[in-house]
């Protein structure tokens, strides 16, 4: 490339710059090379600014060595820098920056350095937006969408940094309002209203973080989630996600048309509800579809379905609500694919996609209802369940913010058999860890045949009891 066509390429280049950041940069360069004052935080801030033009980039350097060196920063040890490093830097620019008349207060130059990697998450966003725009023209999505929506997410999270924050003083000067308020109002749920009295009250409504439901094959716990699934969308209108691994989207509304309708799911199922049956399952299909049909959304879940893709869902969903609250529910736990650079061993990709839930359900604000199973030896000695239960099953015990196991009482399920006319067994919602409130046996009836779950009653558990057997 000839001396002239380099002349030419940077003198283009200095007149793209964006006007207002040229003033910003100018202004950084100018505060480091004005000698009056310390310089060593901004110089240290510096460091990482990406300069618009290879010129300001070079003169940062040599203005960063030079205060690290502890030399003051003057034309001549500037300019020496310079031509040691090669750097082609036109005299005037360089004169008038060392000159210092445009340089700021220490606190300016470090907003505007805080400012300009604001910028620069910006325009990487909108960069990675239009790869994105092509890679769906490509229908090459999946792995994009999450590391858009992902990206995104972390800039904002970056402006959030970048605030400053009131002192308590200030932070809680309306505290107590907010309090008297909520004592006024009866003592509202915090979380999202389950459907379900005694839970509610244990919980405070589905509290925001990782709420694991544990419990042995067959004891309801797919049925269970869905009633809470439905009743959320329905009262609380807000968008529920629920993901499902192992059944279908089908399984999962024949659930609720069963509960709906009081109709035995296996005759919906195999095509056999009679002629008043039918009539019945008919206004529950409506009921669903205008209750929490709106609200809802069913995810029939594959091997794509990574925690990262369903971070990038959620995140996207609570976006185009406005910034609602959304429940996330996971059927199940232990079959949820392995991410990019997930460990190999079962227990460890359990407690990454753990860890990873958690903080999806911290940036989100909200809840997030993971179905789990529970260690062999549990159900086939039928013990009441304790956190013994799960220590098979990953870090649950540490990493989720409440954990409920069922276990269905025998006895009790017998008795409930004869007095009653359809079969309904005694399940048991043992909350074993509550991260803000208390630990219970809230006692729930089980009508298997109409998916259907209602409430009982509820004790409180002795948190010894809740460890070990």
């Amino acid at each position: 490339m000839t001396d002239r066509l380099k002349e030419r390429m940077d003198n283009a280049q200095e007149a793209e710059a964006d006007p207002d950041r040229h003033h910003m940069e100018e202004a950084i360069l100018a505060t480091l090379a004005t000698a009056a004052f310390d310089q060593d935080e901004v110089a240290h801030a510096a460091r990482s600014v990406a300069w618009s033009r290879s010129d300001f980039g070079a003169i940062a350097a040599a203005l960063i060595e030079s205060i690290t060196e502890g030399k003051v920063p003057d034309l001549v040890v500037i300019a020496d820098k310079l031509r040691s490093a090669r750097a082609r830097i036109k005299e005037a620019i360089l004169a008038d920056i060392m000159e210092g008349k445009k340089a700021k207060d220490v606190s300016v130059a470090l907003d505007y350095i805080r400012i300009m990697h604001v910028q620069d998450k910006r325009h990487a966003a909108e960069a990675f937006g239009r790869d994105y725009l092509k890679a769906i023209k490509e229908g090459d999505t999946g792995a994009a969408f999450a590391d858009l929506a992902g990206k995104v997410f972390d800039l904002a999270t970056e402006k959030k940094l970048i605030r400053s924050y009131p002192v308590e003083r200030d932070a809680a000067e309306d505290f107590l309002d907010i309090l008297n308020a909520r004592r006024a109002d009866g003592g509202d749920l915090l979380g999202l209203d389950c459907g379900f009295r005694h839970l509610n009250e244990v919980l405070n409504g589905l509290p925001d973080g990782v709420i694991i439901l544990a419990g042995a094959p067959s004891c309801g716990k797919t049925t269970l989630a869905k009633q809470i699934a439905d009743h959320v969308a329905e009262v609380e209108k807000v968008p529920v996600l629920f993901y499902s691994f192992e059944q279908s989207a089908e399984e999962l509304r024949i659930k609720s048309l069963a509960r709906l309708s009081s109709v035995d799911s296996r005759r919906i199922w195999k095509g056999r509800a009679g002629a008043v049956e039918w009539v019945e399952v008919e206004k529950a299909a409506e009921d669903y579809r205008q209750g929490p049909g709106p609200y809802l959304t069913v995810i029939e879940a594959g091997r794509k379905d990574t925690v990262e893709a369903i971070r990038a869902a959620a995140l996207m969903t609570q976006r185009k609500a406005g910034g609602k609250r959304v429940l996330l529910v996971l059927d199940y736990l232990q079959i949820i694919p392995a991410g990019k650079d997930a460990p190999d061993a079962l227990r460890e990709r359990i407690d990454a996609n753990l860890s990873e839930l958690r903080r999806l359900s911290r940036d989100m604000k909200s809840p997030v209802l993971v179905i789990s199973s529970m260690n062999r030896d549990a159900y086939r000695k039928n013990e009441r369940p304790t956190m013994a239960a799960l220590k098979e099953s990953g870090g649950i015990e540490y990493s989720a913010d409440a954990v409920i196991c069922l276990w269905r009482d025998k006895g009790e399920s017998e008795t409930l058999t004869r007095d009653l006319p359809i079969k309904t067994d005694r399940v048991e919602a043992y909350v074993l860890k509550n991260r803000n409130g208390e630990l219970a046996r809230v006692k729930l009836n089980f009508t298997k045949a109409w998916a259907l779950f209602s409430d009982e009653g509820k004790e409180d558990l002795d948190y010894d009891a809740a460890l070990s057997n």
